[in-house]
């Protein structure tokens, strides 16, 4: 939701889609998900900028060599996702920004998936040891992330402009944002939230 309200235009675009597939005399259903293409961008553009666990850790298997470094059987490897999904040679100059139009269809990254395959995008990991939970993370994200852009709009305290939310992440074992999110919400729909 902050990076939205960072970024008011793909809030609107989010908002738009929601209303043509949902309308607005309902609430977004589990069955709504996969006819919101948009939507699923934002969340693969945000979990490419803010990954639930940033570095990783993992030992190898074989003695292996990495850019020219010897590493044995057995070492353990930490593994920063959260720099490999921002790094330029892979995501181009604006790899800091938030454009999710980059996963639309017949842009570059679209056929990225986020299930382990593609290296150079790992926010659950991958292998045998990628998060044995991002099925369901990934539903429970997408259908919140539908239900609050739905449900609401969206609108910051106190004519703040977007451009003055701090977007920067705290690291630790996860990566939390920095600064909480001050927002507006108003109702938006004609039926009741439950």
């Amino acid at each position: 939701m902050a990076e939205m309200m960072h970024s008011p235009d793909d809030l609107r675009r989010v908002q738009e889609e929601l209303a043509a597939v949902v309308g607005l005399g309902r609430d977004v259903a589990e069955s709504d998900l996969d006819k919101l293409p948009f939507l699923r961008c934002v969340i693969k553009e945000t979990l490419r900028l803010h990954p639930p666990i940033p570095i990783l850790l993992h030992e190898t298997a074989a003695d292996c060599l990495v850019a020219g470094y010897s590493v044995p059987r057995g070492s353990r490897v930490m593994v920063n996702v959260w720099a490999i999904n921002r790094d330029r040679a892979a995501w181009g100059p604006d790899a800091d920004a938030f454009p999710p139009s980059r996963f639309a269809a017949g842009a570059a990254a679209e056929g990225l998936d986020f299930r382990g395959g593609c290296f150079e995008f790992l926010p659950f990991g991958s292998g045998r040891r990628s998060c044995p939970g991002m099925a369901l993370g990934l539903y429970a994200l997408e259908l919140a992330v539908a239900r609050l852009a739905h449900g609401f709009n969206w609108s910051l305290p106190d004519g703040m402009k977007p451009s003055e939310l701090d977007m920067s992440d705290i690291f630790g074992l996860t990566a939390p944002r920095a600064t909480r999110l001050s927002a507006v919400a108003t109702p938006r729909l004609t039926c009741p939230l439950y």
